[in-house]
């Protein structure tokens, strides 16, 4: 480059010769090639963002199911853990009682609750 009249305007000097003339030809076909190659790698990688987030939503789903089956099994555990509790209680009970026929009842008591719930 340079500089015309000290006014500060650059102007670029053209290559005279062949072999600068072919390198720089090289250099604009190799760079375009480089843009072409960043495209192509950019949209491969939407494609792969796209099926990263399917798998994504399969795996939300999966656990969504998963989540509904431990809290059915968690409720039905909860219940049988609270019967357990009254069954004991009744135990406790019983075994507080002097009267022969307070301890019979809270024992039958503890015994029905034994018993599997009878389902409508």
């Amino acid at each position: 480059m340079s500089e015309e009249g000290g006014k500060g305007r650059r102007r670029m000097d053209l290559p005279k010769r062949r072999e600068d003339l072919e390198r720089i030809s090289e250099e604009v076909e190799a760079r375009e090639h480089s843009e072409m190659e960043e495209e192509h790698h950019h949209h491969h990688h939407e494609e792969e963002v796209e099926d990263v987030v399917s798998v994504l939503e399969l795996l939300v789903d999966s656990l969504n199911a998963n989540y509904k089956s431990l809290e059915s099994t968690v409720n039905i555990h909860s219940d049988e853990i609270i019967r357990i509790y009254k069954i004991l209680a009744k135990i406790v009970e019983a075994c507080g009682e002097t009267d022969p026929s307070a301890r019979e009842k809270s024992l039958k008591e503890a015994v029905e609750l034994l018993q599997p719930p009878v389902k409508a």
